[in-house]
């Protein structure tokens, strides 16, 4: 069942298109990664689908109901930056929340505090939290109600690595309860540690809706980057240039070259052709980032 529909949401502020004709669906028990640099739009469509603003045209729905409408009783959000009445304490603002949403069970308060971890951080005011405890009030706050759709704004934000491995093993338990998680980041190793599927959006566009493996071959089909050690990484980076490759000084006194996949078992015999004395080449092993970095724009090398 798809718990999110976007159908051919576009935002406009004037002249300016902050979200163009994007469809994309997330099913029950999913959790969806949404990737993009500041200002590609993942904010303004969150907004969206939580009913916050209004799409320009097209439309959304959740639980198979319009948005706006009855079904946002069923979803939890966190977007944009949290906030709280900091002269309270975080178990008083859950209880604030509680009573805004109505029909939420009492020991649900404690249920989520434990949740994300805040047990011992309840009765403190929020004025005194740092930013990584108000980000975890703020998860505490969208699953209060054991909402069926969660929407997530950047909710690692703050956090240390502990934290982030727990925000990441909770929001796996929410999606294996059988929620739709749609969670944006701009930490693309976060996500690819989170979501087995991706959205990618740049510039308003949605580029790429699929798995990870999916983008990573599909970035990688053209070209094959190897980390090449020789006696002098400058003969390297010449004897790329002479050969028509691109290539760069990477870590550790290696050179990354980009060789074209039909051509890449013939790069060492091409590189000693032009008297250059390779110690090793490995090809690199690609990643979500890399991948992401040439789908948003196909121009620019990941270095």
């Amino acid at each position: 069942m798809s718990a999110i529909q976007a159908e051919r949401l576009t935002k406009r502020y004037g002249s300016v298109a902050a979200v163009s004709d994007v469809t994309f669906e997330v099913s029950a028990g999913e959790v969806a990664g949404f990737l993009g640099p500041n200002g590609a739009g993942k904010t303004t469509t969150l907004r969206m689908l939580a009913g916050l603003v209004r799409p320009t045209s097209g439309h959304c729905r959740v639980l198979g109901r319009s948005v706006p409408g009855p079904g946002l009783r069923e979803v939890g959000t966190m977007i944009e930056e949290p906030t709280f009445y900091p002269y309270l304490t975080g178990r008083a603002n859950l209880r604030h929340a509680a009573l805004l949403h109505g029909d939420v069970p009492a020991r649900r308060i404690d249920e989520a505090l434990a949740f994300v971890r805040m047990e011992n951080a309840a009765d403190k005011k929020v004025r005194a939290y740092s930013q990584g405890m108000r980000q975890r009030l703020a998860l505490a706050r969208a699953i209060l109600w054991k909402p069926k759709v969660l929407l997530l704004d950047e909710p690692t934000n703050g956090l240390d690595p502990a934290g982030i491995a727990e925000v990441r093993e909770a929001l796996a338990t929410v999606a294996d309860e059988g929620a739709a998680v749609l969670v944006s980041s701009h930490i693309l190793a976060e996500v690819e540690k989170l979501a087995d599927r991706v959205l990618a959006i740049d510039k308003g566009v949605l580029r790429f809706d699929g798995s990870l493996d999916r983008l990573v071959s599909r970035m990688d089909e053209a070209t094959v980057t190897y980390v090449v050690h020789a006696a002098d990484v400058n003969t390297v980076l010449a004897a790329a240039q002479e050969l028509g490759l691109t290539a760069r000084a990477g870590d550790g006194g290696a050179a990354l070259v980009d060789v074209p996949r039909a051509e890449a078992g013939d790069l060492l015999h091409r590189l000693a052709l032009q008297g250059v004395k390779v110690t090793s080449a490995t090809p690199l092993t690609d990643s979500l980032e890399s991948a992401y970095l040439r789908l948003v724009n196909p121009a620019e090398k990941p270095s």
